[in-house]
């Protein structure tokens, strides 16, 4: 039984910060994809997530940090991690891997503009 999970993720001073949910709680959608019903802008505004990692960052903004999506393609059996160029390094995949339940499923990496950050890590 697949037991990955799906989710948003950014990478500050060394840390992933993360939400993700077990694919097996959601919908697979028209296009058979499965993806979190979670926002960057709302988890870092609304519910400051990144608390929970013992950072203090109310002062910035969700979008200065590099930061990613997992959603699965159940019709692919694969994750597509969409993140910024910056993150494609491999310490860092491996703790996405991880925190996503990874590590059995296949998965791809991809960049998307959405998902580019101007600063440095």
């Amino acid at each position: 039984m697949i037991t990955n999970k799906v989710g948003i993720f950014w990478y500050v001073e060394n840390t992933l910060i993360y939400k993700a949910i077990d694919i097996a709680n959601l919908e697979v959608d028209s296009l058979g994809l499965i993806d979190s019903p979670f926002l960057h802008n709302e988890e870092w505004e609304e519910n400051l997530i990144y608390e929970q990692f013992d950072l203090n960052l109310k002062e910035s903004e969700y979008y200065n940090f590099p930061r990613g999506r997992a959603v699965y393609n159940f019709n692919e059996l694969v994750t597509y991690i969409y993140l910024d160029r910056k993150l494609f390094k491999k310490h860092i995949v491996k703790k996405i891997k991880h925190a996503f339940s990874l590590f059995e499923v296949k998965t791809i990496l991809l960049t998307d503009p959405h998902y580019k950050c101007f600063k440095n890590i």
